[in-house]
Protein backbone atom coordinates (compact mmCIF):
# COMPACT_ATOMS: atom_id res chain seq x y z
CA UNK A 1 0.00 0.00 0.00
CA UNK A 2 0.71 3.37 -0.49
CA UNK A 3 1.69 6.30 1.73
CA UNK A 4 -1.10 8.46 1.11
CA UNK A 5 -2.76 8.65 4.07
CA UNK A 6 0.15 9.31 6.09
CA UNK A 7 0.91 12.57 3.40
CA UNK A 8 -2.30 13.80 3.48
CA UNK A 9 -1.92 13.51 7.13
CA UNK A 10 1.25 15.60 7.40
CA UNK A 11 -0.38 18.16 4.37
CA UNK A 12 -3.86 18.80 6.20
CA UNK A 13 -1.10 19.53 9.50
CA UNK A 14 0.54 22.14 7.27
CA UNK A 15 -2.00 23.68 5.64
CA UNK A 16 -3.95 24.26 9.05
CA UNK A 17 -0.83 26.51 10.04
CA UNK A 18 -1.04 29.99 10.29
CA UNK A 19 1.69 30.63 7.58
CA UNK A 20 -0.65 28.57 4.94
CA UNK A 21 -3.09 30.03 6.48
CA UNK A 22 -2.10 33.44 5.15
CA UNK A 23 -1.05 32.78 1.91
CA UNK A 24 -3.77 31.15 0.82
CA UNK A 25 -6.16 33.77 1.78
CA UNK A 26 -7.45 36.07 -0.85
CA UNK A 27 -6.42 38.82 1.35
CA UNK A 28 -3.09 37.68 1.76
CA UNK A 29 -1.47 39.61 -0.48
CA UNK A 30 -2.33 42.55 1.26
CA UNK A 31 -1.64 41.50 4.62
CA UNK A 32 1.73 40.54 3.74
CA UNK A 33 2.35 43.72 1.84
CA UNK A 34 1.29 45.83 4.93
CA UNK A 35 3.16 44.25 7.14
CA UNK A 36 6.17 43.59 5.39
CA UNK A 37 6.45 47.78 4.58
CA UNK A 38 5.30 48.37 8.80
CA UNK A 39 7.65 46.29 10.05
CA UNK A 40 10.79 47.17 7.10
CA UNK A 41 13.70 48.87 8.41
CA UNK A 42 14.91 46.21 10.94
CA UNK A 43 11.65 47.24 12.99
CA UNK A 44 11.03 44.68 15.65
CA UNK A 45 8.24 45.76 17.51
CA UNK A 46 5.66 49.07 17.00
CA UNK A 47 3.54 50.63 19.58
CA UNK A 48 0.00 49.41 19.11
CA UNK A 49 -1.60 52.90 18.55
CA UNK A 50 1.07 53.89 16.40
CA UNK A 51 0.73 50.60 14.15
CA UNK A 52 -3.44 50.87 14.07
CA UNK A 53 -2.33 54.70 12.54
CA UNK A 54 0.49 53.40 10.35
CA UNK A 55 -2.14 50.19 8.78
CA UNK A 56 -4.83 52.82 7.98
CA UNK A 57 -2.50 55.11 6.47
CA UNK A 58 -1.06 52.20 4.16
CA UNK A 59 -4.63 51.00 3.52
CA UNK A 60 -5.84 54.55 2.59
CA UNK A 61 -2.57 54.43 -0.10
CA UNK A 62 -3.36 51.28 -1.71
CA UNK A 63 -6.76 52.38 -2.04
CA UNK A 64 -6.01 55.79 -4.20
CA UNK A 65 -3.98 52.97 -6.33
CA UNK A 66 -7.46 51.64 -7.06
CA UNK A 67 -7.02 48.58 -4.93
CA UNK A 68 -9.66 46.93 -2.84
CA UNK A 69 -9.37 47.55 0.80
CA UNK A 70 -11.57 46.02 3.83
CA UNK A 71 -14.14 48.05 5.50
CA UNK A 72 -12.98 47.35 8.75
CA UNK A 73 -11.71 49.85 10.89
CA UNK A 74 -7.71 49.33 11.17
CA UNK A 75 -7.70 48.52 14.73
CA UNK A 76 -10.30 45.62 14.29
CA UNK A 77 -8.53 44.57 11.06
CA UNK A 78 -5.24 44.50 13.13
CA UNK A 79 -6.89 43.00 16.26
CA UNK A 80 -7.77 39.95 13.55
CA UNK A 81 -4.41 39.28 12.67
CA UNK A 82 -3.61 38.77 15.83
CA UNK A 83 -5.86 36.43 16.75
CA UNK A 84 -4.88 34.42 13.48
CA UNK A 85 -1.88 34.39 15.32
CA UNK A 86 -0.03 36.53 11.97
CA UNK A 87 1.34 39.23 15.03
CA UNK A 88 1.44 38.69 18.65
CA UNK A 89 0.45 41.68 20.91
CA UNK A 90 2.07 42.31 24.21
CA UNK A 91 2.31 44.41 26.89
CA UNK A 92 6.36 45.98 27.48
CA UNK A 93 8.17 48.59 29.64
CA UNK A 94 6.99 49.91 33.24
CA UNK A 95 4.03 51.37 31.38
CA UNK A 96 2.56 48.45 30.39
CA UNK A 97 2.36 50.15 27.02
CA UNK A 98 1.40 47.33 23.79
CA UNK A 99 3.08 46.78 21.56
CA UNK A 100 3.02 44.51 17.93
CA UNK A 101 5.22 41.92 16.95
CA UNK A 102 5.47 39.69 13.89
CA UNK A 103 5.16 35.88 14.65
CA UNK A 104 7.38 33.26 13.34
CA UNK A 105 4.51 31.98 10.84
CA UNK A 106 4.31 35.43 9.35
CA UNK A 107 7.62 35.68 9.18
CA UNK A 108 7.74 32.35 7.05
CA UNK A 109 5.16 33.67 5.00
CA UNK A 110 6.83 36.75 3.96
CA UNK A 111 10.30 34.68 3.68
CA UNK A 112 8.59 32.43 1.11
CA UNK A 113 6.82 35.49 -0.85
CA UNK A 114 10.28 36.94 -1.00
CA UNK A 115 12.07 33.98 -2.11
CA UNK A 116 9.06 33.20 -4.43
CA UNK A 117 9.06 36.84 -5.97
CA UNK A 118 13.30 37.90 -6.33
CA UNK A 119 16.07 36.00 -7.89
CA UNK A 120 16.89 32.05 -7.34
CA UNK A 121 19.17 30.30 -8.34
CA UNK A 122 17.72 26.80 -9.07
CA UNK A 123 20.88 24.90 -10.90
CA UNK A 124 23.23 27.07 -10.65
CA UNK A 125 26.87 26.23 -10.27
CA UNK A 126 27.50 27.74 -6.93
CA UNK A 127 24.19 25.60 -5.90
CA UNK A 128 25.88 22.55 -7.00
CA UNK A 129 29.17 23.56 -5.27
CA UNK A 130 27.27 24.19 -2.20
CA UNK A 131 25.61 20.93 -1.84
CA UNK A 132 29.39 18.86 -3.21
CA UNK A 133 30.58 20.62 -0.23
CA UNK A 134 28.46 20.32 2.59
CA UNK A 135 27.56 16.62 1.17
CA UNK A 136 31.09 16.16 1.87
CA UNK A 137 31.28 17.84 4.85
CA UNK A 138 28.77 15.88 6.55
CA UNK A 139 29.97 12.40 4.90
CA UNK A 140 33.69 13.11 6.80
CA UNK A 141 31.25 13.99 10.02
CA UNK A 142 29.47 11.18 9.91
CA UNK A 143 32.09 8.82 9.24
CA UNK A 144 33.44 6.07 11.61
CA UNK A 145 36.43 4.92 9.48
CA UNK A 146 39.76 6.53 11.23
CA UNK A 147 41.24 5.85 7.58
CA UNK A 148 38.60 7.69 5.28
CA UNK A 149 38.72 10.75 7.94
CA UNK A 150 42.41 11.18 7.53
CA UNK A 151 41.96 10.28 3.75
CA UNK A 152 39.52 12.74 3.68
CA UNK A 153 41.78 14.85 5.68
CA UNK A 154 44.79 14.71 3.40
CA UNK A 155 43.05 15.54 0.22
CA UNK A 156 41.79 18.95 1.55
CA UNK A 157 45.40 19.85 2.87
CA UNK A 158 47.24 18.86 -0.27
CA UNK A 159 44.85 20.99 -2.09
CA UNK A 160 44.76 23.67 -0.12
CA UNK A 161 49.11 23.28 0.10
CA UNK A 162 49.12 23.49 -3.73
CA UNK A 163 47.12 26.56 -3.81
CA UNK A 164 48.66 28.46 -1.43
CA UNK A 165 52.36 27.46 -3.17
CA UNK A 166 50.63 28.72 -6.44
CA UNK A 167 49.91 32.35 -5.05
CA UNK A 168 53.23 32.65 -3.22
CA UNK A 169 54.98 31.54 -6.88
CA UNK A 170 53.31 34.85 -8.30
CA UNK A 171 50.29 32.92 -9.62
CA UNK A 172 47.40 34.70 -10.86
CA UNK A 173 44.26 35.38 -8.23
CA UNK A 174 41.42 34.26 -10.00
CA UNK A 175 38.65 36.91 -9.58
CA UNK A 176 35.11 35.50 -9.03
CA UNK A 177 33.20 36.63 -12.31
CA UNK A 178 29.79 38.89 -11.13
CA UNK A 179 27.07 35.76 -11.93
CA UNK A 180 29.56 33.58 -9.48
CA UNK A 181 29.24 36.28 -7.07
CA UNK A 182 25.31 36.94 -7.31
CA UNK A 183 24.71 33.01 -6.88
CA UNK A 184 27.05 32.92 -4.24
CA UNK A 185 25.14 35.42 -2.20
CA UNK A 186 21.56 34.14 -3.03
CA UNK A 187 22.63 31.14 -1.41
CA UNK A 188 24.03 33.22 1.82
CA UNK A 189 21.11 35.42 1.86
CA UNK A 190 18.89 32.51 2.06
CA UNK A 191 20.89 30.99 4.92
CA UNK A 192 20.52 34.76 6.21
CA UNK A 193 16.29 35.01 5.71
CA UNK A 194 15.94 31.73 7.72
CA UNK A 195 17.30 33.37 10.94
CA UNK A 196 14.62 35.83 12.06
CA UNK A 197 12.06 32.80 11.45
CA UNK A 198 14.41 30.66 13.88
CA UNK A 199 14.68 33.81 16.80
CA UNK A 200 10.73 34.32 16.92
CA UNK A 201 9.98 30.69 17.04
CA UNK A 202 12.56 30.40 19.85
CA UNK A 203 11.09 33.46 21.55
CA UNK A 204 7.43 31.83 20.90
CA UNK A 205 8.26 29.02 22.51
CA UNK A 206 9.69 30.25 25.67
CA UNK A 207 6.02 32.66 25.82
CA UNK A 208 4.24 29.37 25.69
CA UNK A 209 6.64 28.17 28.41
CA UNK A 210 5.64 31.20 30.40
CA UNK A 211 2.09 30.27 29.81
CA UNK A 212 2.27 26.93 30.78
CA UNK A 213 4.74 27.36 34.31
CA UNK A 214 2.47 30.39 35.54
CA UNK A 215 -0.44 28.26 34.76
CA UNK A 216 0.84 25.19 36.85
CA UNK A 217 1.68 27.66 39.97
CA UNK A 218 -1.53 28.67 39.91
CA UNK A 219 -3.16 25.23 39.61
CA UNK A 220 -0.99 24.37 43.07
CA UNK A 221 -1.52 20.75 41.52
CA UNK A 222 2.17 20.22 41.81
CA UNK A 223 4.72 21.43 44.15
CA UNK A 224 6.91 24.92 43.20
CA UNK A 225 9.73 23.10 43.47
CA UNK A 226 9.16 20.53 40.74
CA UNK A 227 7.35 23.42 38.67
CA UNK A 228 10.53 25.25 38.85
CA UNK A 229 12.62 21.93 37.74
CA UNK A 230 10.41 21.19 34.94
CA UNK A 231 11.02 24.83 33.47
CA UNK A 232 14.70 24.70 33.85
CA UNK A 233 14.21 20.99 32.11
CA UNK A 234 11.95 22.59 29.33
CA UNK A 235 14.27 26.10 28.63
CA UNK A 236 17.72 23.62 28.43
CA UNK A 237 15.74 21.14 25.69
CA UNK A 238 14.62 24.14 24.36
CA UNK A 239 17.93 25.02 22.84
CA UNK A 240 19.15 21.51 22.39
CA UNK A 241 16.37 19.54 20.92
CA UNK A 242 14.63 21.96 18.07
CA UNK A 243 16.43 23.07 15.28
CA UNK A 244 15.76 26.44 15.79
CA UNK A 245 16.94 26.50 19.64
CA UNK A 246 20.31 25.25 17.98
CA UNK A 247 20.36 28.01 15.69
CA UNK A 248 19.92 30.55 18.64
CA UNK A 249 22.41 28.81 20.61
CA UNK A 250 24.72 28.85 17.36
CA UNK A 251 24.15 32.87 17.14
CA UNK A 252 24.97 32.96 20.60
CA UNK A 253 28.30 31.40 20.41
CA UNK A 254 28.76 33.61 17.45
CA UNK A 255 28.12 36.79 19.19
CA UNK A 256 30.43 35.71 22.30
CA UNK A 257 33.63 34.59 20.14
CA UNK A 258 34.58 38.03 18.87
CA UNK A 259 37.42 36.77 16.82
CA UNK A 260 34.75 34.65 14.78
CA UNK A 261 32.44 37.51 14.45
CA UNK A 262 35.34 40.26 13.30
CA UNK A 263 36.06 37.48 10.92
CA UNK A 264 32.46 37.82 9.72
CA UNK A 265 32.33 41.22 9.46
CA UNK A 266 35.76 41.23 7.11
CA UNK A 267 34.37 38.44 4.75
CA UNK A 268 30.62 40.68 4.55
CA UNK A 269 32.76 43.81 3.69
CA UNK A 270 34.56 41.67 0.85
CA UNK A 271 31.82 40.64 -0.66
CA UNK A 272 29.70 44.00 -0.78
CA UNK A 273 33.34 45.33 -2.60
CA UNK A 274 33.49 43.58 -5.33
CA UNK A 275 31.70 44.89 -8.74
CA UNK A 276 28.36 42.90 -8.75
CA UNK A 277 27.23 44.52 -5.26
CA UNK A 278 26.45 46.88 -7.75
CA UNK A 279 23.60 45.20 -8.85
CA UNK A 280 22.29 44.94 -5.72
CA UNK A 281 19.10 46.49 -3.79
CA UNK A 282 20.06 49.06 -1.03
CA UNK A 283 17.92 46.89 0.79
CA UNK A 284 19.72 43.96 0.32
CA UNK A 285 23.42 45.53 0.53
CA UNK A 286 21.96 47.18 4.35
CA UNK A 287 20.74 43.57 5.50
CA UNK A 288 24.04 42.02 4.48
CA UNK A 289 26.42 44.58 6.11
CA UNK A 290 24.01 44.68 9.42
CA UNK A 291 24.14 41.15 9.48
CA UNK A 292 25.79 40.54 12.40
CA UNK A 293 23.18 43.31 14.01
CA UNK A 294 20.78 41.44 12.83
CA UNK A 295 21.78 38.46 15.06
CA UNK A 296 21.82 40.65 18.26
CA UNK A 297 18.41 41.91 17.85
CA UNK A 298 17.48 38.33 17.35
CA UNK A 299 19.48 37.24 20.51
CA UNK A 300 18.16 40.01 22.63
CA UNK A 301 14.47 39.53 21.52
CA UNK A 302 14.95 36.12 22.97
CA UNK A 303 16.71 37.12 26.04
CA UNK A 304 14.75 39.54 26.74
CA UNK A 305 11.42 37.34 26.60
CA UNK A 306 13.38 35.03 29.21
CA UNK A 307 14.13 37.95 31.15
CA UNK A 308 10.08 38.54 31.48
CA UNK A 309 9.79 35.02 32.38
CA UNK A 310 12.27 34.72 35.06
CA UNK A 311 10.95 38.50 36.81
CA UNK A 312 7.30 36.50 36.21
CA UNK A 313 8.67 33.99 37.62
CA UNK A 314 10.31 35.24 40.70
CA UNK A 315 7.47 37.55 41.64
CA UNK A 316 5.02 35.32 41.62
CA UNK A 317 7.16 32.84 44.18
CA UNK A 318 7.56 35.65 46.12
CA UNK A 319 3.72 36.73 46.49
CA UNK A 320 1.94 33.68 46.37
CA UNK A 321 1.46 31.69 49.14
CA UNK A 322 -0.20 28.83 48.64
CA UNK A 323 -0.58 27.87 52.55
CA UNK A 324 -1.85 31.37 53.17
CA UNK A 325 -4.68 31.29 50.52
CA UNK A 326 -6.31 27.90 51.25
CA UNK A 327 -6.95 29.47 55.01
CA UNK A 328 -8.16 32.89 53.68
CA UNK A 329 -10.64 31.13 51.17
CA UNK A 330 -11.69 28.48 54.16
CA UNK A 331 -12.37 31.45 56.73
CA UNK A 332 -14.28 33.11 53.76
CA UNK A 333 -16.07 30.20 53.14
CA UNK A 334 -16.80 29.36 56.82
CA UNK A 335 -18.29 33.29 57.09
CA UNK A 336 -20.06 32.65 54.56
CA UNK A 337 -22.04 29.03 55.92
CA UNK A 338 -22.56 31.33 59.26
CA UNK A 339 -24.37 34.34 57.40
CA UNK A 340 -26.65 32.16 55.41
CA UNK A 341 -28.13 31.14 59.04
CA UNK A 342 -27.77 33.82 60.55
CA UNK A 343 -29.62 36.01 58.46
CA UNK A 344 -32.59 33.67 58.28
CA UNK A 345 -33.41 34.32 61.82
CA UNK A 346 -31.27 37.83 63.19
CA UNK A 347 -33.37 40.86 64.33
CA UNK A 348 -32.30 44.52 64.08
CA UNK A 349 -28.84 44.93 65.26
CA UNK A 350 -28.31 41.67 66.18
CA UNK A 351 -24.86 40.38 66.25
CA UNK A 352 -23.18 37.46 65.47
CA UNK A 353 -19.62 35.58 66.76
CA UNK A 354 -17.93 33.90 64.00
CA UNK A 355 -16.15 30.89 64.91
CA UNK A 356 -13.71 31.19 62.12
CA UNK A 357 -11.05 28.34 61.95
CA UNK A 358 -7.70 30.72 61.54
CA UNK A 359 -7.67 32.73 64.65
CA UNK A 360 -8.62 36.17 64.26
CA UNK A 361 -5.04 37.40 65.41
CA UNK A 362 -3.44 36.23 62.04
CA UNK A 363 -6.26 38.39 60.07
CA UNK A 364 -5.87 41.89 60.15
CA UNK A 365 -8.79 43.87 58.43
CA UNK A 366 -8.04 48.08 58.01
CA UNK A 367 -11.31 49.37 57.34
CA UNK A 368 -14.58 47.30 57.03
CA UNK A 369 -18.25 49.04 55.51
CA UNK A 370 -19.76 50.93 58.04
CA UNK A 371 -22.92 52.20 56.27
CA UNK A 372 -25.08 49.69 54.75
CA UNK A 373 -27.31 50.43 51.50
CA UNK A 374 -29.77 52.88 51.40
CA UNK A 375 -32.50 52.50 48.90
CA UNK A 376 -33.12 56.64 48.80
CA UNK A 377 -29.81 57.17 47.52
CA UNK A 378 -31.17 55.63 44.34
CA UNK A 379 -34.33 57.80 43.94
CA UNK A 380 -34.68 59.67 40.74
CA UNK A 381 -34.46 63.74 41.29
CA UNK A 382 -37.27 65.92 41.37
CA UNK A 383 -39.14 66.75 38.46
CA UNK A 384 -38.22 69.88 36.42
CA UNK A 385 -39.96 73.04 36.88
CA UNK A 386 -41.83 74.22 33.51
CA UNK A 387 -40.63 76.81 31.99
CA UNK A 388 -42.41 79.51 30.07
CA UNK A 389 -40.75 80.47 26.83
CA UNK A 390 -40.81 84.63 26.76
CA UNK A 391 -39.81 85.80 23.33
CA UNK A 392 -37.08 88.24 24.22
CA UNK A 393 -37.09 91.89 22.99
CA UNK A 394 -35.58 92.18 19.50
CA UNK A 395 -32.34 94.57 19.29
CA UNK A 396 -31.90 96.66 16.49
CA UNK A 397 -28.89 96.92 14.05
CA UNK A 398 -27.57 99.83 15.67
CA UNK A 399 -27.63 98.34 19.17
CA UNK A 400 -26.01 95.07 18.34
CA UNK A 401 -23.11 97.25 16.45
CA UNK A 402 -22.39 99.01 20.07
CA UNK A 403 -21.36 95.99 21.22
CA UNK A 404 -19.34 95.12 18.29
CA UNK A 405 -15.84 95.66 17.92
CA UNK A 406 -13.80 99.49 17.41
CA UNK A 407 -14.87 101.63 14.40
CA UNK A 408 -12.23 101.66 12.49
CA UNK A 409 -13.66 104.19 10.12
CA UNK A 410 -14.73 106.78 12.72
CA UNK A 411 -11.45 106.43 14.61
CA UNK A 412 -9.30 107.10 11.46
CA UNK A 413 -11.14 110.09 10.56
CA UNK A 414 -10.59 111.33 14.23
CA UNK A 415 -6.79 110.52 14.08
CA UNK A 416 -6.67 112.53 10.77
CA UNK A 417 -7.97 115.35 11.70
CA UNK A 418 -6.66 115.52 15.52
CA UNK A 419 -3.59 115.14 13.98
CA UNK A 420 -4.40 118.38 11.17
CA UNK A 421 -5.75 120.21 14.45
CA UNK A 422 -2.12 119.69 16.39
CA UNK A 423 -3.02 116.58 18.72
CA UNK A 424 0.12 115.10 19.39
CA UNK A 425 -0.47 111.82 21.25
CA UNK A 426 -3.04 109.09 22.03
CA UNK A 427 -4.53 110.70 25.49
CA UNK A 428 -5.24 113.84 24.17
CA UNK A 429 -6.91 112.52 21.46
CA UNK A 430 -9.37 109.57 22.98
CA UNK A 431 -10.37 112.13 25.62
CA UNK A 432 -11.61 114.98 22.60
CA UNK A 433 -13.67 111.60 21.15
CA UNK A 434 -17.46 111.38 21.75
CA UNK A 435 -18.95 108.86 24.35
CA UNK A 436 -20.02 106.17 22.01
CA UNK A 437 -16.91 106.30 20.46
CA UNK A 438 -14.99 105.94 24.07
CA UNK A 439 -15.58 102.23 24.34
CA UNK A 440 -13.17 100.11 25.57
CA UNK A 441 -13.17 98.25 22.17
CA UNK A 442 -12.60 101.68 20.71
CA UNK A 443 -9.25 102.47 22.87
CA UNK A 444 -8.04 98.97 21.23
CA UNK A 445 -8.80 100.18 17.89
CA UNK A 446 -7.65 103.51 18.41
CA UNK A 447 -3.87 102.64 19.84
CA UNK A 448 -3.76 99.85 16.71
CA UNK A 449 -4.27 103.18 14.23
CA UNK A 450 -2.04 105.05 16.13
CA UNK A 451 0.93 102.51 15.55
CA UNK A 452 0.37 100.93 12.61
CA UNK A 453 -0.51 103.71 10.64
CA UNK A 454 0.28 107.02 12.87
CA UNK A 455 4.01 106.01 13.53
CA UNK A 456 3.29 105.36 17.26
CA UNK A 457 5.73 103.73 19.46
CA UNK A 458 5.25 102.52 22.50
CA UNK A 459 8.67 101.92 23.45
CA UNK A 460 9.89 105.49 22.66
CA UNK A 461 6.43 107.15 24.53
CA UNK A 462 7.23 109.72 26.62
CA UNK A 463 4.68 107.98 29.42
CA UNK A 464 1.49 106.83 30.32
CA UNK A 465 -1.68 108.11 30.79
CA UNK A 466 -5.30 106.75 32.18
CA UNK A 467 -7.94 106.17 29.40
CA UNK A 468 -11.82 106.32 30.94
CA UNK A 469 -13.56 104.20 28.82
CA UNK A 470 -17.58 104.09 28.95
CA UNK A 471 -19.23 100.58 28.16
CA UNK A 472 -22.75 100.71 26.04
CA UNK A 473 -24.43 100.39 29.01
CA UNK A 474 -23.04 102.85 31.10
CA UNK A 475 -20.39 101.15 33.06
CA UNK A 476 -16.87 103.29 33.57
CA UNK A 477 -13.74 101.43 33.43
CA UNK A 478 -10.13 103.06 33.54
CA UNK A 479 -7.02 101.70 31.62
CA UNK A 480 -3.69 102.80 32.39
CA UNK A 481 -1.84 102.62 29.13
CA UNK A 482 1.13 104.15 26.94
CA UNK A 483 0.59 107.85 25.55
CA UNK A 484 1.50 107.09 21.74
CA UNK A 485 3.12 110.29 20.02
CA UNK A 486 1.59 110.63 16.06
CA UNK A 487 4.38 111.24 13.51
CA UNK A 488 4.11 113.75 10.74
CA UNK A 489 0.61 114.72 9.41
CA UNK A 490 1.43 113.71 6.24
CA UNK A 491 1.49 110.03 6.73
CA UNK A 492 -1.27 108.17 5.25
CA UNK A 493 -3.40 106.48 7.69
CA UNK A 494 -4.82 103.05 6.46
CA UNK A 495 -7.42 101.09 7.85
CA UNK A 496 -6.42 97.63 9.11
CA UNK A 497 -7.77 94.62 6.77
Amino acid sequence: MSNIRDDLARATQAFARPTLNLLRRPSGPLVVAVLTCAFGGQRTRIPADRFHAQVQGLLEEVALHGHEIPDTPSRELVRTWVREQWLSLAPTGEDGEEEYALTSHTQDAMEQVSRLSGQRVLLGESRIRTILEVARRCALEATQDRDVRVQRLDEQIRHLTLERDRLLAGGEVEHASREQMLGEYLNLEDLLSALPGDFLRVSEEVRRIHREIVGDFRAETRPSGDVLDDYLRRAEEMLTESMSGRAFAGAVELVRDEATARALGSDLTSILDHDFAADLSSEQRSALRTTLETIAEGIELVLEQRRRLSASLRSHILRHDPLRDRELDDALRAAADALTGWVATAGPRATLDLDLPVPAARIAITTLRTRLHDPADDASPPPLREHVDTPAASSSLEQLKRWGGPDFERLRAALTGGREDGVTGTGELFDELPDDLRRPADLMGLLHLAVSAAGGDPDTSPGATVYTTTRPDGVVHRFRGPDLTFATPEQEIETPA
